[in-house]
């Protein structure tokens, strides 16, 4: 069965990742659907806006990198080559030129909580929450996460979540600027598929065009941060406090 599920709504493209067993994780097979997927979307015209969401039934969103899939990564060399892959695929479905809309119907850990920091808009249903919990395994964000965060939270707000990795509830990321709507359980992909909907009524190229101004007018000290954030999460990665993390977590489960 695939790991990432399209569904063609027209002007609304929804990419479903879709390992309810693997509570939605992230391995290196999920990220190369999501990159072909952005690639397929290249040729469709009516495309307005690409929604990111997990399957449902093991209530959670995306619950970060696949450990047991990524034990075997236990270098920084490898782990930055990791992190490249999902740039280039985060990269990929920005070049479409749309915005990306997280749906998150689920709770978000770790890498889940990256890829939803890397859209440019992000519903969440009220039961939510959002753990960073990266700092938990001996590892720094590795995907754009820190960079994102600041930009939207500020200093102070980013430093708590990173640190003490405490959940946090949808309503807390909504008063925090992470989260721009937090709606009723069962909605949050109705309420993206509204919102691009509104964006479809405006002329296609003037909505290109903004997309383009806010990313890059959003980014312009980022790209440094991206390079710094990949350095750190190579070097964390490859260290033995990270690796005895991972083995406690997989034991655990």
């Amino acid at each position: 069965m695939s790991s990432v599920e399209r569904l063609d709504e027209g002007a609304v493209q929804i990419l479903r990742i879709n390992r309810p067993d693997r509570k939605n994780a992230l391995d290196l097979e999920t990220f190369a659907e999501l990159r072909a997927h952005a690639e397929a979307l290249r040729s469709v015209p009516t495309v307005r806006g690409v929604i990111i969401t997990g399957d449902p039934s093991g209530g959670v969103f995306v619950s970060g990198g696949d450990l047991k899939a990524l034990r075997d990564v236990r270098t920084a060399r490898g782990a930055r080559d990791l992190a490249r892959k999902a740039h280039a695929t985060l990269d990929a479905l920005r070049d479409l030129g749309v915005p990306l809309v997280a749906a998150v119907a689920g709770d978000a850990y770790g890498g889940g909580c990256e890829l939803a920091a890397a859209c440019d808009y992000r519903v969440a249903e009220a039961q939510v929450r959002f753990h960073w919990v990266q700092a938990r395994f001996g590892v720094t964000t590795g995907w754009g996460g820190a960079a994102n965060l600041l930009e939207l939270v500020g200093r102070g707000t980013a430093t708590r979540w990173l640190l003490t990795t405490d959940p946090v509830g949808a309503d807390e990321a909504r008063a925090a600027g992470f989260v721009e709507a937090v709606v009723d359980a069962g909605a949050a992909l109705d309420h993206a598929r509204d919102f691009i909907t509104r964006v479809a009524r405006q002329p296609k190229a003037g909505t290109r065009r903004m997309v383009f101004l806010l990313r890059e007018t959003a980014r312009l000290d980022s790209r440094r941060a991206r390079v710094l954030e990949l350095d750190h999460f190579g070097r964390s990665w490859a260290t033995t406090d990270h690796h005895d993390a991972v083995a406690r977590f997989l034991q655990k489960r």
